[in-house]
């Protein structure tokens, strides 16, 4: 008897074309202060900076971005972070496409979402309760979430979940005018990891080499003067709340958008 083989997911055509449309929206303006025009149910244009007020209000002449609309409308979205979310979510179905993932993939893909969503309070209690800015948090995660991969044995759903959280520096950095891989690799280079700690090598407010926690970013992009620098010295911080409410509304998403793809 021939073995079955599992069959891959991908978002139905149209629909992921509109979420790719809405990724650009979400790309140009993310992390600088850019308005976005968009064209209401009353066909009055506005100026927003918010991608959230687009969801809810936009009501765009192209069928395919108005079925990314639709879809991103069914759950309720986060307070802060819409963009974060849009482009987290066509990171992670693009490659999800690309490597192939079967429904396997999928259920764990949504499981790292939901453990990642659990993890930040660790993160945020070795930087007083507080989430750091400039995408740091997201960077974070990869490596715990790579280690929970592990765990449930699948390196597929890894990969899909790192190469989403990179894209959001990547696309953080190239918005504010920098070069997106020269900062991630120099960000790389200058961040923590589980086998060592920089306070063991002399540098102040690392930290302490008795914390399980030894990977936490602090070395982020400061897009106001376009350098490196401790994010622990600049006023933004990120709250708890709204990281985990994007990773949340990044997988009921995926469960709509793969659920239709299922249907077809």
């Amino acid at each position: 008897m021939l073995k079955r083989m599992p069959r891959t997911i991908a978002a139905e055509q149209s629909l992921k074309s509109g979420l790719f449309k809405l990724r650009d929206i979400a790309a140009c303006a993310y992390g600088n202060g850019k308005w976005i025009q968009y064209r209401d149910a009353a066909g009055t244009c506005k100026l927003t900076m918010s991608m959230g007020e687009i969801v809810k209000n936009a009501s765009p002449e192209d069928v395919e971005a108005s079925k990314a609309l639709a879809v991103l409308s069914t759950g309720t979205l986060p307070e802060n972070g819409v963009k974060s979310m849009v482009i987290l979510l066509v990171s992670l179905l693009e490659k999800a496409e690309n490597l192939g993932c079967t429904e396997a993939d999928v259920n764990a893909v949504y499981a790292l979402l939901e453990y990642a969503a659990e993890y930040l309070p660790a993160i945020a209690k070795e930087n007083g309760g507080e989430l750091l800015g400039s995408v740091l948090p997201y960077m974070t995660l990869i490596k715990p979430l790579n280690k929970r991969a592990r765990e449930l044995g699948n390196e597929r759903a890894a990969a899909t979940m790192e190469y989403a959280l990179t894209t959001l520096l990547l696309t953080f950095t190239e918005a504010n005018g920098a070069n997106g891989y020269g900062v991630y690799e120099r960000m790389k280079a200058l961040a923590p990891n589980q086998f060592f700690s920089l306070n063991q090598v002399g540098i102040e407010r690392s930290i302490s080499v008795d914390s399980p926690y030894t990977d936490i970013w602090t070395m982020g992009f400061d897009p106001i003067d376009g350098t490196i620098k401790d994010c622990r010295d600049m006023a933004y911080r990120d709250k708890e709340e709204d990281v985990r409410n994007v990773l949340l509304a990044v997988k009921n998403a995926l469960q709509v958008i793969w659920n239709i793809a299922a249907s077809l």
